[in-house]
């Protein structure tokens, strides 16, 4: 299942809008490293929790400045369309976001994340079992039932800039 440039930007910002509210907040952010940690089992001193959180911070930060263009805390789905995840803007905001959503579901630290904490990670961002699935396998090309964290960082980062259709 492919999705279109704009059908990713849609489900980015309904993934990003954790609490439901129709817009996005630093609640937004920081109700989602908490539920990504507890998924996971992560407690929330851990490093790899707190650089999920410092991440978040930061991506959410960046946002803020960048597409909240009337500065009420909150950036709207007009606001978040009208913004770009242009390579410059990411590399600042978005380059922690990415490495700590892909090393917090690698629970053992070896550079691979097993199939069950990639379904939990996705499932605590509220992605349709389905699609995450799908994504796994094709992540895992080899069939071996991991995903390196590079690789998912990769996605991730084509997921947040890139133009074109991705799965």
């Amino acid at each position: 299942m492919a999705f279109s440039a704009a059908d990713r930007l849609r489900m980015r910002f309904e993934l990003l809008d954790v609490n439901g509210s129709g817009t996005l907040t630093s609640a937004d952010f920081e109700l989602y490293a908490a539920r990504v940690c507890r998924v996971l089992g992560v407690p929330a001193g851990a490093p790899a929790a707190q650089a999920l959180s410092e991440g978040c911070r930061r991506f959410w930060t960046g946002l803020a400045a960048a597409a909240d263009l009337d500065r009420d805390g909150q950036v709207s789905y007009a606001e978040y369309r009208a913004f770009s995840h242009d390579d410059i803007w990411f590399a600042e905001y978005g380059e922690a976001y990415v490495a700590a959503v892909s090393t917090v579901c690698d629970l053992d630290d070896d550079g691979l994340i097993e199939r069950d904490h990639f379904l939990g990670l996705h499932s605590a961002a509220g992605f349709p079992l389905s699609y995450t699935v799908k994504l796994f396998d094709d992540l895992d090309g080899g069939g071996t039932g991991r995903v390196s964290t590079a690789g998912f960082a990769a996605f991730l980062r084509e997921f947040y800039t890139g133009a074109g259709e991705l799965l």
